[in-house]
């Protein structure tokens, strides 16, 4: 029979569901609980039915992606994506795949973004990892804050967090190029308000707000603490599950407050930028031990001209980009004429610079792996004397890109 890809009906919802759960190897549980937390919207979430059994998923949202120079992208934030394992190596994530960027060019989403769970699979639909993030682990029992800045660090409860805590994200996250936003839904499912079967139920928490010396909100954590002991002596750990700062002197009265912790040995903290500034604000760096480095966000360019344009660039240049894409949703050739005021961008006839893949420009985007790296690696083309070097420098981005959400 032949297995047809489509959007799901409302009557398909629990078997979309218990089908997503079966991809991702998780007991069935309350397999229409997503649909009544309000997570789906029908016409971004596809199945492939064998029949009237759901095989495959993948569902999209609207999001935001904050580009370097504080500009904002429109993306199809993509996740959920699963086959059923005895319907493996059918073509049925290509076709996913496939229908959801048509219909992301027919919305005039600019790109298209996910967190890969392979790397060898999204490069084959345009993708590119653009970001990276790691964890850090900090001694507390040695880590002392060097500078600590004015201002108050004070327990609040979880209603309180939740209120304020998108207001801080939303200062974090137009500065940061990488970030998107997040739907209201995401602060319910962080701070544990919003559970899922098939995830653990959150452990009660602690929820901290930093505010300046004239009582302005700049920074929010949440963290759990487990109680240890070893030879009658205290060797605890804080797990920072949320840690949203809108200013740097926010992350140092944070930072201070979790290396102050009685009973607490260590403090680690996941899904933080590839360049976290915790060693920088430390006496002595080495007792911050970084792990876990790793990509994480993967962008796919949908419309290139517009994404150019939309983004500013370190030193200003000109480049004509041959682009390629396999799939023909967004290749061509475009000139670039860029700078830290911004930028324009336009199809061109004219002889191009560099030729690289659709996915390369995704790397290279945000300006989280640089242009030359990406050229030695062989990824990309150079047609003119300089042109490397030249692109190598306009990409870069003043702040390292990263994306602290999981979706």
């Amino acid at each position: 029979m032949q297995i047809d890809v489509r959007t799901i009906t409302e009557d398909e919802v629990p078997a979309w569901c218990g089908a997503l759960n079966t991809g991702f190897l998780n007991p069935a549980g309350d397999v229409d609980s997503e649909a009544r937390q309000g997570g789906l919207d029908l016409d971004r979430t596809w199945a492939g039915l064998d029949g009237d059994r759901v095989v495959a998923t993948l569902r999209s949202f609207p999001a935001e992606l904050t580009v370097p120079g504080g500009g904002v992208l429109a993306a199809s934030a993509v996740t959920a994506v699963t086959t059923t394992s005895t319907y493996r190596r059918r073509g049925l994530a290509s076709r996913l795949v496939a229908s959801d960027l048509a219909a992301s060019v027919e919305r005039g989403e600019q790109v298209s973004i996910l967190i890969a769970g392979a790397w060898e699979i999204y490069g084959r639909f345009g993708y590119g990892a653009a970001t990276e993030h790691q964890t850090w682990t900090v001694d507390a029992l040695a880590g002392r804050v060097r500078h600590c800045p004015q201002g108050t660090v004070e327990y609040v409860d979880r209603d309180t967090a939740r209120a304020l805590v998108p207001q801080v994200y939303e200062q974090h996250r137009l500065s940061h190029p990488g970030e998107i936003s997040r739907p209201a839904r995401f602060w319910d499912i962080d701070l544990g308000i919003l559970c899922y079967p098939s995830r653990p139920e959150p452990k009660p928490g602690f929820y901290v707000v930093a505010r300046d010396p004239a009582g302005s909100l700049i920074g929010m954590a949440r963290y759990e603490v487990e109680e240890k002991w070893e030879y009658y002596q205290p060797q605890g750990q804080a797990t920072v599950q949320l840690l949203v700062t809108g200013e740097p002197a926010a992350e140092a009265l944070l930072w201070h407050h979790l290396l102050s912790l009685d009973l607490v040995a260590s403090v680690r903290v996941e899904d933080r930028s590839a360049d976290e500034l915790v060693p920088w604000l430390l006496t002595d760096a080495r007792h911050a031990r970084p792990s876990d480095r790793c990509d994480f966000l993967w962008v796919r360019p949908l419309d290139v001209a517009g994404i150019l344009a939309a983004r500013s660039y370190l030193v200003p240049g000109c480049l004509v980009l041959e682009v390629v894409d396999a799939t023909g949703l967004a290749g061509g050739r475009f000139a670039l004429d860029g700078g830290p005021g911004g930028a324009s961008c336009v199809p061109t006839t004219a002889s191009a610079d560099l030729t690289l893949d659709v996915g390369v420009l995704g790397s290279a985007y945000l300006g989280g792996y640089g242009v030359r790296t990406l050229a030695a690696a062989g990824l990309l083309d150079e047609h003119s004397p300089g042109a490397v070097a030249r692109a190598d420098a306009m990409f870069r981005s003043a702040v390292t890109p990263w994306c602290s959400t999981w979706f």
